[in-house]
């Protein structure tokens, strides 16, 4: 039984954003609409042997452009486009597969070691044959827990399921739904949660009837994930009001103002209670959401704070509109927020950050792609800066895989 939206037909108008342009655009409602499915992926939650990757499709895809070592470009799929701005990204649980999507509304899978392009999801012109595909910004990147089935959604309204089993040929698409900012696999993968523009939080699961309806009070939630043991979900937005919903009842177990603004993003430290978020404040906030307690709050910048990534258990790195990636430790003496260090070279605002194989990726809107490598950052005490300096190689050349 395919996933099946229940609703009304929703009319579209694309955006296209200016690179630098933060904010997102909703898509245009003519009418009231609603996001209510039923999930019966055949095999879904099975193991993943390895990566499945074609050949075929390898050998046919652009040339990525490495700057320097460890800075990367993505290459155009339209002669029109000359850079593409990174808008989100994901990493499989397996750290093999590097899931990009751009600002031309492309995905690109890479092989994360050697940043050689594996797949084009969406390419424009696919769709214009009639195939599946985004038609404005993708926001929200998300892999299952075993890396089998990717998740994609956006401005477009369109939340779209690739299966890693087959060449990442679509596996469902779900229309008819606002703008969404966020969508997220829990950790078994058994149920989904996806947020946007309206109040509404939509959980996805095995059938649509005994999934329960969650609503906040805040029009644009930005943010959701779950917390380890799948008990709690976090949802958050424009109001700075954090709210924890069981997913399994849809009871409301706590709701807190965090911040005062915009939360962008959160993540749980790992299998941990505590909670840090991002604001466009330009506060950190780390948060106990069992004893419902701000363990420790500090503002890091006074630019506007996009993306976050948990290092290890002490230790996160936040990034925003001021260029930098800021390293932050937490102090387990007495919570303090420490910024051990600032990783600076972007030159614009960084949109999106992941960690995996000891490295921290981040993309952002000067259309790179930048890997730093984390046992360096242990030791070195200075600023990274970096140069711009563009060099083109082959797709499958192994050099553009060395960290720095």
């Amino acid at each position: 039984m395919p996933i099946i939206p229940i609703g009304v037909c929703v009319h579209r108008r694309a955006t296209r954003m200016r690179p630098g342009g933060d904010v997102m655009k909703p898509t245009r409602i003519t009418r009231r609409h609603t996001l209510a499915m039923s999930l019966a992926i055949l095999g879904m939650g099975a193991s993943v042997n390895g990566i499945v990757d074609s050949p075929r499709l390898a050998a046919q895809t652009p040339e990525i452009t490495t700057i320097q070592k460890g800075i990367f470009r993505l290459p155009p799929v339209d002669s029109d486009v000359k850079e593409v701005v990174v808008t989100a990204m994901a990493m499989d649980p397996r750290g093999e597969l590097l899931a990009v999507a751009g600002d031309d509304h492309v995905i690109r899978i890479l092989n994360s070691k050697t940043m050689q392009i594996m797949h084009v999801l969406g390419n424009p012109a696919d769709i214009k044959d009639g195939k599946p595909g985004h038609f404005d910004w993708i926001r929200t990147l998300d892999f299952d827990d075993n890396g089998s089935t990717l998740s994609s959604a956006g401005n477009d309204g369109q939340l779209i399921l690739w299966d890693r089993r087959s060449d990442f040929e679509v596996l469902q698409e779900i229309k008819s739904a606002p703008a969404l900012a966020c969508v997220c696999f829990s950790p078994t993968g058994k149920q989904m949660a996806a947020v946007g523009f309206d109040s509404r939080v939509f959980l996805i699961g095995a059938t649509s009837h005994n999934q329960p309806s969650l609503k906040c009070d805040c029009i644009d939630l930005r943010c959701c994930v779950y917390r380890s043991d799948s008990k709690t979900l976090a949802v958050a937005g424009r109001n700075g009001q954090l709210h924890l919903f069981d997913p399994v009842s849809g009871d409301l177990q706590h709701e807190e103002r965090l911040h005062k603004a915009r939360v962008r993003d959160m993540k749980f430290l790992p299998n941990s209670n505590v909670l840090v978020s991002v604001s466009e404040d330009g506060e950190v906030v780390q948060y106990d959401t069992v004893g419902h307690t701000i363990l420790s709050r500090r503002k890091i910048t006074s630019g506007r704070l996009f993306t976050v990534a948990v290092i290890d258990a002490n230790t996160i790195a936040a990034a925003g509109s001021d260029d930098g990636i800021h390293i932050v430790r937490f102090s387990n003496e007495n919570g303090d927020l420490q910024i051990t260090r600032t990783l600076v070279g972007h030159v614009g605002s960084i949109s999106t950050l992941i960690k995996s194989n000891g490295a921290l990726i981040s993309g952002g809107y000067d259309a790179t792609i930048r890997r730093w490598d984390l046992p360096s950052l242990q030791v070195q005490q200075d600023k990274v800066a970096l140069k711009d300096d563009s060099v083109s190689v082959p797709a499958g050349d192994s050099s553009a895989a060395t960290s720095r």
